[in-house]
């Protein structure tokens, strides 16, 4: 086929071609009118539109040709839809086998029902593209079947409006062209609903299946509430457990053994590919321990690297093998891989828990569930595995109490919450639950726990390795503003990984617990689900999305400002506080960016967005106004910045450092370290000294009075000396001294000096005042005390007598 440019080209020449041979026609008969020799309007529009048609449609039919080639092949389907059909046989033969076995085990319900989940995934990856194509070749035909009908209508008008057919014979051959495009269209969409039938007739019998493991489910779960069983301490219980149950659970052993040799040796390529992968993880996970810092979190994983490997190796395949099912492998190895997965979380135990002996029984506890699973895949009778079941439970009960006697002198985790849930209550339910009969009850809460149990450790263990592993990525980038920040990276976005974990989390306990029975209808059913309160419906989706993006938007806005701060405008020479306005102004930007974006989500549209905004206005004009004056001044101060971080302000009486800018207000640090918090209207509108505006540079004013009568020559010498001979006056400009005024006690000078710092204002003057007094004390100036004069005009006669007499006591003293 050729391509579209290639198409372009022949059908170029094709109109080309159509229209020199459909030139302009006359009707024959010279000898006619020469109003019935020229064409009407309205004929010469609809010769217009026959030359269009003739121009559209064989490009029409190229470009269809060439859409049908890019649908999805479906050629293959036959074979894979004889392949799913052998499937659901066999799984109809097993449903069968199930309803009539007496000793229906949960293991082999779910088994059975992760079967039709593999199905379901397989025939919806079949489904998809299937009915892309039907979507696609209904709309074509939908469209060709307009261009039919609006073809005829042009036809008919041109019959209607020319004797013969012959006035444009080539627009009658375009019937064809549509004729041929609806025969290829109809070729391909029968072919792909007759898929879509086989689909359905598979997706029916797929549903039976799903039916009847519900009603299995249902059944067992019934049977579990009632009791079916003697007691566990009774000796009717240990009549059943005879010789011939025993020889069933030897030879279910020995079968298991040899199904998986012989699966293993069916699958070796598998099995070899497993073993390279694990290799293949080995060696760069050792090489990381020369890029890990000691204490990591990634150390402890770089130092086990088998274990590691492991670990990552068998969730992985997990993971494929819940969703993939493009491998078909034995059902009993998506078991038997929890072992090995098991026995690397029991590595790592130290990591999860806090203290030694913590470490020892969590390591005892997966090896109980490890024996479970075991146990489980052997398909023991039942009165084998109950007793298993019950014994135990007896089991964790005396390991802990044997530990508690021996560790009762110690301090330790042994009497925590969760060590006492998992060794005590557990297995005391188990136990009461086997002595009551309930032994369906007993084996169903102890395989739910005992895999709740070990979910919840690899989970734990999985956010450990998810933090390593971004700690070391972090820590090794090659920009070195992530290397400084690796650790604060980490610490902000665990928050988020913690959530995310909890949700796995609570999706696989909903799973264990048999609400839902895959992870996928577990989560569709978590992010869908809805509740009411009061009026207000709440969507648990809708809460995580709500905290995700909020959380996310918050980060985003510390990472854009620590790296402003850190490497851009430093960089640029920027002063400090320009930086901090700019990267408030970037956080702002940032979350209303956010905001929007979280209203969109919440399925706000702009009209409803705008009706918020004015409800906000309405709100603001009534009730906000101090805040939004507040906030609209905060504004100008960020833009404007008269006011910066580190300016040392006057504000009425209070002066100090602003340390923080912010939209409602301004924080000052005064220099008693108090901190006061400034409403950013009052520094708009009122009046504000900036010692710092511009620059720190500052003039220090020293006043001081000497006596009348004092050489003023030696006055300005020894101002000017001081000055100059303190090392923070600047040389210039140059100090000056001024006589200023004559007082009512004393000649009023005063020394003016500049300094580079306001900081060291106070400082400076305390010199200056220091040496200027002891220069005076040198010179003999003396600095007079306020004079007062006091004349009298009346006076008591006993007083005068006593003035009198002092007055010639004073005279008679010698000299």
């Amino acid at each position: 086929m050729l391509n579209r440019s290639k198409m372009r080209v022949v059908c170029t020449f094709l109109t080309i071609f159509i229209m020199v041979v459909c030139a302009p026609l006359t009707v024959k008969g010279e000898e006619q009118p020469a109003a019935d020799t020229v064409a009407t309007e309205e004929q010469n529009l609809d010769l217009i539109d026959a030359y269009k048609w003739s121009n559209l449609l064989p490009k029409e039919l190229i470009d269809l040709q060439i859409d049908i080639e890019s649908l999805a092949d479906i050629s293959n389907l036959e074979e894979e839809f004889a392949d799913i059909g052998d499937l659901v046989e066999e799984l109809e033969w097993d449903s069968v086998s199930l309803k009539s076995t007496p000793n229906l085990t949960f293991y082999a319900i779910n088994t059975f029902e992760a079967k039709i989940n593999k199905l379901n995934i397989r025939l919806n990856r079949i489904n998809e593209p299937l009915q892309k194509n039907i979507n696609e070749l209904e709309a074509w035909h939908d469209r060709w079947a307009e261009l039919e009908k609006k073809l005829q209508q042009i036809s008919i008008r041109l019959d209607s409006e020319f004797e013969s057919s012959d006035t444009f014979p080539e627009f009658y051959l375009l019937t064809d062209i549509i004729n041929n495009g609806k025969k290829l269209i109809n070729s391909h969409l029968r072919a792909n609903l007759l898929a879509g039938h086989e689909i359905g007739k598979i997706q029916t019998r797929i549903y039976s299946l799903s039916v009847i493991g519900d009603e299995l489910i249902r059944e067992m779960t019934a049977t579990g509430t009632q009791q079916t069983s003697p007691s566990m301490l009774s000796a009717d219980f240990y009549r059943q457990v005879d010789r011939a149950n025993i020889q069933t659970g030897l030879q279910n052993v020995k079968l298991f053994l040899k199904n998986q040799l012989t699966h293993g040796i069916q699958n070796l390529r598998f099995v070899a590919i497993g073993l390279l992968v694990i290799l293949g993880l080995v060696i760069p996970i050792s090489m990381s321990r020369k890029l890990v810092k000691p204490f990591s979190t990634w150390s402890s994983f770089a130092n086990r690297p088998v274990a590691t490997s492991l670990f990552v190796f068998c969730l992985g395949f997990i993971s494929y093998t819940t969703v993939s099912t493009f491998v078909a492998l034995p059902q009993d190895w998506e078991t038997l891989i929890y072992l090995p997965l098991f026995l690397s979380v029991a590595v790592f135990s130290d990591n999860i828990c806090s203290t030694r002996w913590q470490t020892i029984l969590l390591r005892q506890l997966l090896l109980y569930i490890g024996l479970t699973v075991m146990l489980a895949l052997v398909n023991l009778p039942q009165v084998l595995f109950y007793l298993f079941v019950f014994y135990a439970s007896l089991g964790l009960i005396a390991y802990y109490l044997f530990y508690v006697l021996r560790q009762s002198d110690k301090s330790d985790g042994g009497r925590s919450i969760w060590v006492v849930l998992v060794w005590v209550i557990f297995p005391v339910l188990v136990i009461v639950a086997g002595v009551s009969g309930f032994d369906q009850l007993a084996v169903v809460l102890f395989g739910r726990i005992l895999a709740l149990i070990a979910t919840t450790i690899t989970i734990r263990l999985m956010l450990l390795f998810v933090s390593g592993l971004l700690e070391l990525a972090l820590d090794n980038a090659p920009w070195s503003f992530i290397n400084n920040n690796a650790a604060t990276i980490v610490r902000q976005v665990t928050p988020l990984l913690v959530l995310l974990h909890f949700i796995l989390w609570i999706a696989f306990a909903l799973v264990i617990s048999w609400v839902y029975p895959t992870l996928f209808e577990a989560f569709a059913a978590l992010f869908s689900l809805q509740f009411t309160i009061g009026s207000i419906t709440v969507s648990p989706g809708a809460v995580i999305n709500i905290i995700l993006i909020v959380y996310v938007t918050l980060l985003v806005s510390r990472g854009f400002r620590a790296f402003l701060l850190q490497e851009v405008l430093p960089a640029h020479g920027v002063e400090k506080g320009v930086q901090l306005s700019i990267s408030r102004l970037v956080h702002y930007a940032v979350l209303t960016i956010g905001f929007i974006f979280l209203l969109r989500v919440l399925g706000f549209g702009l009209n409803q967005i705008t009706i918020l905004g004015g409800a906000l206005g309405v709100g603001i004009g009534f009730g906000l106004q101090a805040i939004v004056n507040n906030f609209v001044s905060g504004l100008i101060l960020l833009f404007e910045r008269p006011i910066k971080v580190g300016d040392m302000i006057d504000v009425g009486t209070q002066i100090g450092e602003v340390k923080e800018l912010g939209l409602r207000a301004t924080t000052v640090q005064t220099f008693d370290n108090a901190e006061v918090v400034i409403p950013n209207s009052q520094l708009i509108s009122g009046n504000v000294t900036n010692w710092t505006l511009a620059e720190k540079k500052v003039r220090v004013r020293v006043p001081v009075g000497v006596a009348y009568g004092t050489d003023i020559s030696t006055v300005f010498q020894i101002l000017l000396g001081c000055a100059e001979a303190n090392l923070r006056v600047l040389s210039s400009p140059k100090p000056a001294a001024l006589f200023l005024a004559f007082g009512a006690s004393s000649l009023d000078f005063e020394l003016r000096a500049w300094i580079p710092d306001f900081d060291h204002r106070v400082e400076v003057l305390s010199e200056l005042n220091q040496d200027i007094e002891s220069e005076f004390q040198l010179a003999g100036i003396e600095i007079p005390f306020q004079q007062t004069d006091l004349h009298l005009r009346s006076v008591d006669q006993e007083a005068a007598e006593f003035l009198t007499g002092a007055q010639q006591r004073t005279a008679e003293r010698p000299a």
